[in-house]
């Protein structure tokens, strides 16, 4: 039940509405982002952290096409196996943090946080892009928090800023921590300085816990200072 979600809303300041839903016990954001609004619209979700059935609520009447999962922690995965099976979309990850999403994984908190095996039907890399209709979210590998972990992000367009789901990789004010199985404070500063720096500083950042923020606000107080 403490997997439950929380909290549903809609942010429509980037270049594309995202709906966010907040879930679990350690407020995890699961994102939905979609080609447009209208019914059958390709639509793809980010870590679903739990409530596989808020998730699909929240969808309506759209398609899910993929599960993008960003890093491969229990908190992020909660809900994947029964999503994933319930409405058959592709599910994604980045080739090292693949191995332990189809390994499964014991639960930290008890039973309601296991996360049972999942196939993960595209194992990206640095640079691929995932189209969604008429969108195309860019790859970008992102070490430090976990040895695979991946952030999306879309350009903007129209006139309205780019958005970047950051996963655990960064955070309003602070990054993911360093000192877990995986973790480098080493690779976590390269993937900062290096795949993120250069985005624009209007790019909005849904990160993986917590509130939205930008790459230029995050550029002053926490990339460079890392």
């Amino acid at each position: 039940m403490r997997a439950n979600c929380k909290r549903v809303v809609t942010d429509s300041n980037g270049c594309v509405p995202v709906t966010i839903l907040v879930i679990g016990m350690m407020d995890n954001n699961c994102f939905i982002v979609s080609d447009g609004r209208d019914e059958g619209a390709p639509a793809l979700v980010v870590d679903p952290a739990g409530d596989p059935e808020a998730i699909k609520k929240a969808l309506g009447w759209l398609d899910l096409q993929y599960i993008v999962c960003t890093h491969d922690h229990n908190d992020h995965l909660v809900g994947l196996p029964a999503l994933a099976k319930t409405t058959g979309a592709k599910v994604v990850s980045s080739v090292a943090d693949s191995k332990i999403i189809e390994r499964g994984q014991g639960g930290y908190f008890g039973d309601w946080d296991a996360v049972a095996p999942v196939h993960v039907d595209r194992k990206v890399k640095d640079g691929e892009t995932i189209k969604l209709g008429s969108l195309e979210l860019e790859v970008l590998l992102t070490p430090g928090h976990t040895k695979g972990g991946i952030c999306l992000y879309l350009k903007g367009f129209d006139g309205k800023p780019g958005i970047l789901f950051s996963g655990d990789t960064l955070f309003r004010g602070a990054t993911g921590r360093v000192d877990f199985e995986g973790g480098s404070e080493r690779e976590m500063r390269e993937s900062l300085r290096t795949k993120l720096a250069p985005l624009p500083d209007s790019t909005i950042v849904y990160p993986g816990h917590e509130g939205l923020t930008t790459i230029g606000m995050e550029r002053r107080r926490v990339i460079q200072a890392f």
